[in-house]
């Protein structure tokens, strides 16, 4: 068990877990970005949320992972980002988390930038977005969206029967 703990902490894995949660952690690296996109796909799908709303949520987290690696100064190189993925009500909430304790831009990028979009991506795409100090200096990047409601698998043959019976009497 001992080696399975220290495998997920250099590869990046969930650090705590909940019915309707899930914390990550990775190193401040070019590959975690990745790793949490793919992670927050691998738990929104296992949670039953839709295709449309993961791949809004990947893009986002792939959005603020990628500004905290991007951005966080020289000496907290060392440091790490948290991905926590909370479904409630209806709703999703992702919080990244990382040492570098300076606001997030919202920048008007020129067409012919490259970059600097990150967080209008995420003012366009989420519901609702902000930030917070985070713990030890940090900060804390959060949005949440309002999830597409999905019929539940068990009500499918229910619905049927009942479309095939209207039918039927018509």
């Amino acid at each position: 068990m001992e080696d399975r703990m220290g495998t997920l902490t250099r590869l990046g894995g969930i650090t705590r877990a909940t019915r309707g949660a899930r914390t990550f952690e990775w190193r401040l690296e070019e590959q975690s970005a990745g790793a949490a996109r793919r992670a927050v796909r691998q738990t929104l799908t296992a949670w039953g949320v839709t295709e449309g709303d993961i791949d809004v949520a990947v893009l986002l987290t792939s959005e603020v992972v990628t500004n905290a690696i991007r951005h966080v100064r020289a000496e907290l190189r060392a440091g790490v980002v948290w991905v926590r993925v909370c479904v409630t009500e209806g709703r999703l909430r992702v919080d990244v988390t990382d040492p570098e304790p300076g606001c997030p831009q919202l920048v008007a990028a020129l067409d012919t930038d490259e970059g600097h979009r990150g967080m209008a991506v995420v003012a366009s795409c989420a519901d609702r977005w902000g930030w917070h100090p985070g713990p030890g200096g940090g900060k804390t990047v959060w949005w949440t969206q309002v999830l597409e409601v999905r019929v539940p698998f068990v009500e499918v043959p229910l619905l049927r029967r009942v479309l095939s019976r209207s039918a039927r009497n018509e």
